[in-house]
């Protein structure tokens, strides 16, 4: 059976800096003649049953593949590049009928951040919206077994020193990264926090066929707007949280990024959101304001603002599920 991802093809262009198409179609791995046995190990299968490989990407996505295997395989790195990916069927189901119900979608104010950590809280494990014509939205709830907070955060503090590093996460998408201060984030006599927060870090990647340039400032929760005595009584004691700007206009935040992490039985639980665009509920962000010229001088329209939010649910989809299976080895030949 094939489960297809592509629902549509709307655009034939997009500005580079945010926004993709078609990200990946899945294959179940139910059917043997269309794809291999999954790779996952056995506790991935029994949170989430069935698996399915991703057998499509884009073209930019196949090369940059190729340059990845080159460059990872001149380093130590090399055993551990895995370039088959595959998710959750039902997550892949989750976003094939278009989106989430307006009702569900929430704002990105400092109130729907804690209303995400509330333990009545309920909502779809993924999806992905647009709010007010300028702002893509996706979320995703992802249980890592094998991997912990400890190694998540050692993940955070790790990979952003080589690029190659970087490339292990999502070998198809992930381009380049560096760190405004390399040597605060590799001192271990510091904490997670003290390395990571207010510590730049740019990246560069594919989301579908469309390239980032983007410098995440990653920061306390409290800062961007969470109860941290919330956080803490939830049990949530990892964070990779931020505001994100593009590389051309460095001053205008246009994203915010939601990591937040915590151990359970089944493994480590991360839920993450994505707030692209421009939105009232962003003003407490410096220059904020400026956001709406800056998108819509570059054509963010809502079109494409719903291919923004698609595209990025995939991408996370795929990334951090292919995370939770290569981070403990890595981690226990690295860390």
């Amino acid at each position: 059976m094939t489960l297809t991802l592509s629902r549509r093809t709307l655009l034939k262009s997009a500005p580079a800096a945010i926004v993709g198409t078609t990200s990946a179609a899945i294959l179940s791995h139910s059917d043997p003649a269309q794809a291999t046995s999954a790779a996952e190990p056995a506790a991935h299968r029994d949170v989430y049953g069935d698996w399915s490989a991703v057998t499509y990407l884009s073209l930019e996505c196949q090369k940059q593949r190729t340059a990845n295997e080159q460059a990872v395989g001149a380093t130590p790195y090399a055993p551990y590049l895995d370039t088959d990916l595959s998710v959750p069927s039902a997550s892949a189901k989750a976003v094939q009928f278009g989106p989430l119900d307006p009702g569900e979608v929430p704002t990105p104010s400092a109130q729907n951040l804690n209303r995400l950590i509330a333990p009545s809280f309920k909502t779809k494990d993924n999806g992905y919206a647009v709010l007010d014509g300028q702002m893509a939205y996706a979320q995703s709830r992802i249980v890592m077994p094998g991997v912990t907070t400890d190694m998540f955060k050692w993940w955070f503090t790790w990979h952003p020193l080589e690029k190659e590093r970087y490339m292990l996460w999502f070998p198809q998408a992930h381009i380049d990264t560096s760190v405004a201060d390399p040597a605060r984030l590799k001192d271990t006599s510091l904490s997670y926090e003290k390395r990571l927060f207010n510590n730049p870090n740019r990246i560069q990647e594919w989301i579908g066929p469309s390239r980032l340039d983007a410098i995440i400032h990653f920061s306390e929760p409290a800062a961007l707007g969470f109860d941290a005595q919330a956080l803490a009584r939830e049990g949530f004691t990892a964070s990779a949280s931020a505001v994100c700007y593009a590389t051309p206009a460095p001053d205008i935040p246009f994203t915010l990024m939601v990591h937040i992490a915590r151990d359970t039985s089944a493994g480590m639980e991360l839920l993450s959101r994505y707030w692209i665009g421009a939105h009232a509920d962003m003003s407490r962000f410096a220059n904020a304001e400026k956001a709406p010229a800056m998108l819509q001088k570059i054509g963010f329209n809502e079109q494409v603002a719903e291919m923004t939010a698609y595209e990025m649910s995939v991408h996370d989809m795929t990334e951090f599920n292919h995370l939770a299976r290569i981070l403990p080895g890595i981690h226990h030949a690295f860390g």
